[in-house]
């Protein structure tokens, strides 16, 4: 480590003292307060004691003294005063400054809320128009059946896009509990001719005429046989043809049958098949 030779011979203090004294107050003749002040006790002490230094010289020189001495320290308050209004002017442009930038931000951010709430709008009337223009479409949604509560009649409704035709295969309801075993078959003959939402309901009894435990079940149907194919229409609680679109509190709703449901719930839309 390096050694400083200023501080081992004491030449730092000395500078620092004769850099003090040099800028102390200076009184008369260019001596300072304390130079002053040891002249002043010098002429005390060896006065001739037959005439000692007069009154008013004393008092002359002790007032020249006071008056450097308050001289100084208004000085040095003033100084003080001046450093305080500086660091004060100095902080009002930084809050000035800091006013102007924190304005300009809630200007943007301002500026950011509007074009984000315009742009909600946008979004969500582009989204009625949309889901208004799905009336008419078929829906898939993720309702495939009904929780039947272990005792009495549920109720729910098949949609049909063709007539029911009794002659054609055998047209029926298939009802599945919830490890996909068909527990219950509803024959449709006595639906010839009908088609669109119909109302069915179910006593809760399985083929055997056993009562069946509380749970979901999903129901579905398979009606008019194709000959060529081999193959029925198929259809099942949850889907359907949109009747109508609601909107509860700017979200939308859709009708199918007596079935209300949030548009997503719909995970597919098609165009109703035309006989």
């Amino acid at each position: 480590m390096a050694i400083d030779l200023a501080k081992v011979t004491g030449a730092d203090k000395a500078a620092e003292a004769k850099a003090a004294k040099e800028s102390a107050p200076k009184i008369a003749n260019g001596m300072d307060k304390d130079a002053f002040m040891k002249l002043f006790l010098e002429q005390l002490k060896n006065q001739d004691p037959t005439a000692p230094m007069e009154t008013d010289k004393i008092i002359t020189q002790t007032a020249q003294l006071t008056q450097v001495e308050m001289q100084e320290e208004n000085k040095k308050a003033m100084k003080e005063m001046v450093n305080s209004m500086k660091v004060m002017q100095e902080s009002n442009e930084e809050f000035k400054a800091f006013q102007e930038t924190l304005k300009e931000t809630m200007d943007k951010l301002s500026s950011g809320i509007d074009s984000s709430v315009e742009a909600s709008g946008q979004m969500s009337q582009a989204s009625s128009f949309q889901s208004v223009a799905m009336v008419g479409k078929i829906a898939e949604t993720d309702v495939s059946g009904v929780n039947y509560a272990g005792e009495g009649k549920t109720s729910f409704a098949l949609y049909f896009d063709e007539k029911i035709k009794a002659d054609s295969g055998t047209p029926v309801i298939q009802i599945f509990d919830e490890d996909k075993r068909l527990v219950r078959t509803i024959s449709l003959k006595d639906r010839n001719g009908e088609g669109g939402y119909l109302d069915f309901s179910w006593d809760g009894l399985d083929d055997r005429g056993e009562q069946m435990p509380q749970g979901s079940y999903s129901i579905q149907a398979e009606y008019n046989l194709n000959p060529k194919t081999n193959q029925y229409l198929n259809t099942r609680v949850g889907r359907g043809e949109i009747q109508s679109v609601l909107f509860d509190k700017g979200k939308p709703l859709i009708r199918m049958g007596e079935l209300i449901l949030p548009l997503s719930a719909a995970m597919e839309f098609y165009d109703k098949h035309v006989e």
